[in-house]
């Protein structure tokens, strides 16, 4: 318990300096995930296949909610009644994030193991925009964004365990991981009008992101308590743009009924700093919600109800998880997240 109390400490210290962004997942999801699931328990080899839905329609400022007119009310009670040119101003109204995470891992030793996770994302936005004319006139548009999908970063992992008591069946394991994110997904995808898609929509960072990860597993017969505590050191991506640092925090039980069936319900925490764009490719705060700086940056808590199911005689196992935000503060005015479902298979061998 030592040890998990120590977890907990040092995150609520590091929460205090860094602030967070890009989501509100990130690779916090994929590779937290895996060093608790079948992928790690193999001999040798594990594989699993997780994938992501995350629904965003809500927008906040600060804790508060903002409906998306009033946002745009807001916005357009500063313009001048007749301006000179058109004024023009956008926000998004719904985006549906979907991710699917191939992980390999690859047991060196007793101690070693090696992780690499190659996803896949699929990116959709609704947007509303509000216009006036010169003339004084407002309307209000809604159009879809292109949908942006393909290959996301690639990251890769070591793993070593540090302390284990039971060889084969741990009634406590303690591990650590270092890690990088490479640039592998594009990052400088345009839309129609040839001006580059959001940040938050491109498929990468164009970034190599040193990544540390703890994770923590004690026995409390009947019950299993884990603990990951997750950091990714963000860098400036090569068209500029450099996101916040993230920090994540999850603290799992389980409850196993039998040799196959355990639910669980987990903690997660998440926080992330603001976001930079050096060379403002990303940048229009003047017409975009999105393409501001300013609106990133987010502490977040949410609750994972969940129940991992075992096939029997193998090595296989799958998970479903729902994640629901009990609380969320945001840096600026931003679209956060409404719910998240995660659901995975793994095979270890």
């Amino acid at each position: 318990m030592r040890v998990l109390l120590i977890t907990i400490v040092f995150f609520i210290l590091l929460a205090n300096k860094v602030v967070f962004a890009l989501g509100e997942c990130g690779l916090a999801c994929s590779l937290s995930g895996s060093t608790i699931s079948e992928v790690t328990l193999g001999d040798k080899f594990g594989l699993s296949l997780q994938y992501v839905y995350t629904k965003m329609g809500t927008i906040r400022d600060g804790d508060n909610h903002i409906g998306h007119n009033a946002l745009l009310d807001e916005i357009a009670s500063d313009w001048p009644d007749m301006p000179e040119s058109t004024k023009s101003f956008s926000i998004p109204t719904r985006m549906i994030m979907q991710k699917y995470t191939f992980t390999g891992s690859y047991t060196a030793t007793d101690k070693l193991q090696f992780l690499i996770s190659i996803p896949y994302l699929i990116n959709d936005m609704d947007m509303k925009m509000r216009m006036r004319s010169s003339m004084g006139m407002d309307m209000d548009m809604k159009h879809e964004m292109r949908t942006v999908e393909g290959l996301g970063d690639i990251s890769v992992m070591g793993l070593y365990t540090l302390r284990e008591s039971e060889i084969g069946h741990p009634a406590e394991k303690l591990m650590v991981g270092f890690g990088l994110k490479t640039p592998t997904g594009e990052n400088d995808e345009n839309n129609e009008s040839g001006k580059r898609v959001h940040a938050m929509m491109q498929l990468g960072t164009g970034s190599w992101d040193p990544l540390f990860i703890i994770n923590y597993m004690r026995e409390f017969s009947p019950f299993v308590l884990q603990g990951n505590l997750f950091y990714q050191v963000a860098t400036e991506g090569d068209e500029g743009y450099e996101f916040g640092d993230q920090i994540s925090i999850d603290i799992i039980a389980s409850y196993p009924v039998n040799a196959y069936i355990s639910p669980g319900l987990g903690l997660n925490g998440l926080h992330t700093g603001s976001d930079k764009d050096h060379d403002d490719n990303f940048s229009r705060p003047e017409t975009s919600l999105l393409d501001n700086p300013d609106n990133t940056g987010i502490t977040a808590f949410y609750v994972t109800p969940s129940i991992n199911v075992k096939i029997p005689k193998t090595g296989c196992g799958a998970d479903l998880e729902f994640q629901y935000p009990l609380y969320q503060h945001a840096r600026g005015i931003q679209q956060v997240v409404d719910w998240r479902i995660l659901a995975s298979v793994g095979w270890n061998f």
